[in-house]
């Protein structure tokens, strides 16, 4: 009798076990000996197990001067680490970039001609660097053409093409009469103020008391008599308002008293006296006569008078052209004059700018009052207050806080000069126009 046994199964340890989880198994040894591997053909090129002896030990007899050196160069102080880290260099070279280069010969026999090249707005990267080279003071010399120096009014000389002699010529560009005159100062003494004025003493980091004083007194009277006009305005305009409210109350009082107690009730009192007829009882109705047509005598003698009243005006207007003709050379006369004492006067004034000394002496750094005619249709900005309070006086200068800016000083000094116009910012600036289409290649179809 036979007996067949089951099938036999493959023994397998249990996978529930800790050693079954591949996570936990320890690959340290394998990482680390990377690791150092990897340090080593940094630092020395390849692994140290590999090179020969004489590659990693040397016999010195005599020292090194390059140790001695900087050895001196430091004092005989130990080197920083974080400098011995920066002055790590690895022995392994570098990566090249196997960049395809650009032949210029190819570009041009224009055969790979994009549209960059044909623009002529591509600089090469091989002509890039040779300029930063020259710039940066390196070896080689750059030929400039054309001076920088580029002077607007020049006079250039147009070659006229004889196929289009027909046409007028362009005008040139001249140069403005104004452009060669010294700028006029806002200033009511009409002196020009240096570019950078000579300060206050009261306005110092840590000013004198009297100074100090001095400064806070006039800029606080200032600013009282500033405001008290502000509240006189103010209390005019109320005033004002108040009137207008006033007799605006007195006319419709009026009214009121005129056409009855209230609107309404007289216009029903007015329309009940028209619909009885009481108010055409004893009255005379005044009716104004019709004008008569004019006969064509009368239109004769106005046309006439007009056409007088037309001659005598043209007679007297030539008779005024024909005194000034003959007082033409005397007004000529006059204006060279006074064009001649501007100029003068100008160039004066123009002289004081570079004796800054002497102006700032006189002033003390005080701003004076300006002229009521101002160049420009906006007013000259404000001087900024430039006070230090009680409480904001300090006595270090690492608590100081700093205050101005020398910008707004410079370009206020220029208006004030009058080399630049009062503008205001524009909020409303032009931006790009698109256009926004639709395309019609879906249109563009054939019929198989």
């Amino acid at each position: 009798m036979t007996t067949t046994a089951p099938p036999a199964t493959h023994t397998q340890p249990s996978r529930k076990g800790k050693k079954a989880w591949r996570k936990n198994v320890d690959h340290t040894p394998i990482t680390s000996g990377l690791d150092a591997t990897r340090e080593e053909i940094i630092k020395h090129g390849s692994v140290i197990a590999e090179q020969t002896n004489s590659s990693l030990f040397a016999e010195d007899l005599t020292g090194d001067a390059e140790i001695s050196s900087k050895e001196k160069l430091h004092g005989g102080q130990r080197q920083l680490k974080a400098d011995e880290i920066l002055g790590i260099r690895s022995a392994v070279p570098g990566l090249e970039r196997n960049k395809r280069k650009v032949d210029e010969t190819v570009l041009a026999a224009g055969r790979r001609e994009s549209k960059r090249y044909k623009k002529g707005e591509y600089v090469s990267h091989k002509a890039l660097m040779r300029l930063k080279t020259i710039a940066d003071g390196a070896a080689g010399t750059l030929t400039v053409e054309d001076s920088a120096a580029h002077d607007p009014w020049a006079q250039v000389e147009v070659v006229k093409d004889p196929r289009f002699t027909f046409l007028e010529a362009k005008k040139e560009v001249r140069q403005p009469k104004t452009l060669g005159h010294a700028p006029i100062s806002l200033a009511a003494n009409g002196k020009a103020l240096p570019n950078v004025r000579k300060p206050e003493a009261g306005k110092s980091y840590n000013p004198l008391v009297d100074d100090w004083a001095a400064l806070l007194e006039r800029e606080g009277l200032a600013a009282v008599s500033n405001e008290r006009t502000r509240l006189a305005a103010e209390q005019d305009a109320a005033d004002k308002e108040t009137r207008a409210l006033a007799e605006a109350a007195k006319v419709e009082e009026q009214d009121r008293n005129d056409y009855g107690t209230d609107y309404d009730s007289a216009w029903e009192s007015e329309w009940e006296g028209i619909a009885s007829g009481a108010e055409d009882k004893g009255t005379v109705v005044h009716v104004k006569k019709m004008v008569a047509r004019k006969t064509p005598a009368e239109r004769n003698k106005i046309k006439a008078r007009k056409i007088r009243e037309r001659v005598e005006v043209m007679e007297r207007k030539q008779k005024e052209r024909d005194a000034q003709v003959k007082r033409i050379h005397a007004i000529a006369k006059e204006m060279s004059g006074r064009d001649k004492a501007n100029n003068a006067s100008r160039g004066q004034i123009a002289t004081t700018v570079d004796d800054s000394s002497a102006d700032d002496d006189e002033d003390g750094g005080v701003e004076g009052p300006m002229q009521r005619r101002r160049f420009g249709r906006l007013p000259i900005p404000e001087a900024p207050l430039e006070v230090v309070l009680p409480d904001e006086l300090e006595d270090s200068l690492r608590r100081l806080k700093p205050e101005g800016s020398l910008i707004a000083d410079r370009y206020r000094n220029m208006l004030v000069n009058g080399k630049v116009e009062v503008r205001s910012k524009n909020w409303q600036w032009k931006r790009s126009k698109k256009d926004r289409t639709e395309k019609w290649s879906y249109k563009d179809w054939q019929l198989k």
